[in-house]
C-alpha cells in the first residue's frame, strides 16, 4: 500500500534512501511502512480522530518485542 501512494517507496533508489535514513535514526523499516500505513488511511479526513492512539499501540508492540 505505502509503495502506490509514497513516491519515495515507488523507486528502488528511494526504498534506499529511506532504509538508509531508518536505520541512522534506528527505527525499523516495516515500523517506517506501519506508521505510514497510519497516516495514509487518514488522508482527506477532516479529523485525524484515534492517529495518535493507532501510533502508541504500533509503538507498544514493539516495545513488547523488544523487552
Amino acid at each position: 500500500m505505502t509503495e502506490n501512494v509514497v513516491v519515495l517507496m515507488r523507486s528502488e533508489k528511494g526504498q534506499q534512501l529511506v532504509r538508509k535514513k531508518c536505520k541512522a535514526a534506528g527505527l525499523d523499516m516495516g515500523t517506517l511502512e506501519l506508521l505510514l500505513e497510519a497516516e495514509i488511511k487518514q488522508v482527506g479526513k477532516l479529523k485525524k480522530h484515534g492517529l495518535w492512539n493507532e501510533f502508541d499501540e504500533i509503538f507498544d508492540v514493539l516495545d513488547g518485542e523488544e523487552s
